[in-house]
């Protein structure tokens, strides 16, 4: 990957538009499995050039919005899928559950609290990367420190890496992830997230 990158960007659409056919009919209860072979093949390119710059702006351009338009459909499934899950969405064939019985709510990814992220997936869960990224952002320039050189890609890269190792370390399905601002200093505080034991236990 990344040796010809007029033919790659343009693979990488063929390929993104291709997954979107495949997951709106795995959504839709058309097939019974999620499209990987094709997500994967979507995102071996993305991860490709996410650190290697492309020299042609046209190209640049092009990669940018198909990114974007990838996140963008992936917060979609994701949301549809978890509809699905709750029985709100298609089973396979196409039929739509009864109404369950809606029990206490459950704790929302956000906690309500925008300082606070519980976190699985972050660059498959864009939008909340995104108000979690704004909120880091306001709360340093609050806090009088630089944001010249935060970037929210970067960020987001940096989190899912720290997100991946903690889950692996911990054996978790999630991390808590929140902004903490102490003595006019912003960081990230990190803790393991066990569903079952539906509490926090922090990370080292």
């Amino acid at each position: 990957m990344a040796g010809n990158p007029e033919q790659d960007i343009a693979q990488l659409e063929t390929l993104l538009r291709l997954l979107e056919r495949e997951y709106d009919q795995f959504l839709s209860g058309q097939k019974r499995g999620e499209p990987a072979k094709e997500e994967n093949a979507v995102l071996a390119i993305v991860r490709a050039y996410a650190s290697r710059p492309l020299q042609n702006p046209s190209l640049a351009f092009k990669y940018a919005s198909l990114v974007a338009r990838y996140n963008s459909f992936r917060g979609q499934w994701s949301r549809r899928l978890r509809e699905r899950e709750e029985g709100r969405g298609p089973l396979p064939g196409g039929v739509r559950p009864p109404a369950p019985h809606r029990g206490p709510p459950q704790t929302a990814r956000g906690h309500g609290n925008p300082t606070e992220y519980l976190a699985s997936e972050p660059l498959h869960e864009q939008r909340h990367l995104t108000q979690f990224y704004e909120t880091y952002r306001r709360m340093r320039e609050q806090a009088g420190e630089s944001v010249e050189k935060l970037k929210p890609e970067i960020f987001g890269r940096a989190l899912a890496d720290k997100i991946e190792k903690i889950k692996r370390e911990q054996r978790c399905e999630a991390v808590l992830v929140r902004v903490v601002s102490e003595n006019g200093r912003t960081r990230l505080v990190a803790k393991a997230f066990r569903r079952g034991a539906g509490k926090a236990e922090a990370a080292s």
